[in-house]
């Protein structure tokens, strides 16, 4: 999926997604499971990278696990709510509905328990890359 470049020559770049775990297998396999579909993904294994790399790299989605060694997720939302209103899916092990409702009431955009399907996850990452495509007037560069 690619969005469409702001420059004068409109040229289709893709989206940016930040991938926000201290699992190195799962940064790893999400990495390969978005790039294989075209996205530009940076991984951050601490909280705080992760917060600076939102900053810095500006992704159009960020993933974040709950469970950081340094930083919880809710934290990470949290801080990053503070400054941007980059769409944010949470992963964690944490399925009960306590949790779920504290992510999304955080201002998470989606929540997905660990283990998942790598099928749901491209699902969940291309729905809310369509409301990017959308909310930015962007035009679909192609099918989702």
């Amino acid at each position: 999926m690619e969005r469409a470049d702001s420059s004068h020559e409109a040229a289709a770049t893709p989206f940016r997604v930040l991938i926000i775990d201290d699992d190195e297998t799962i940064t790893a396999l999400a990495r390969l499971s978005l790039a294989k579909n075209g996205l530009d993904v940076k991984t951050a294994n601490l909280a705080e990278e992760g917060l600076e790399l939102t900053r810095s790299y500006a992704p159009d989605l960020v993933v974040c696990d709950v469970v950081m060694p340094d930083l919880l997720g809710w934290e990470v939302v949290r801080r990053i709510r503070e400054f941007s209103d980059v769409p944010v899916l949470m992963l964690s092990g944490r399925d009960s509905d306590v949790d779920k409702v504290r992510g999304l009431d955080l201002g998470a955009d989606d929540y997905l328990t660990k283990p998942f399907t790598f099928l749901e996850f491209e699902a969940r990452v291309r729905a809310l890359l369509r409301r990017v495509e959308r909310d930015s007037g962007r035009q679909p560069t192609q099918e989702s």
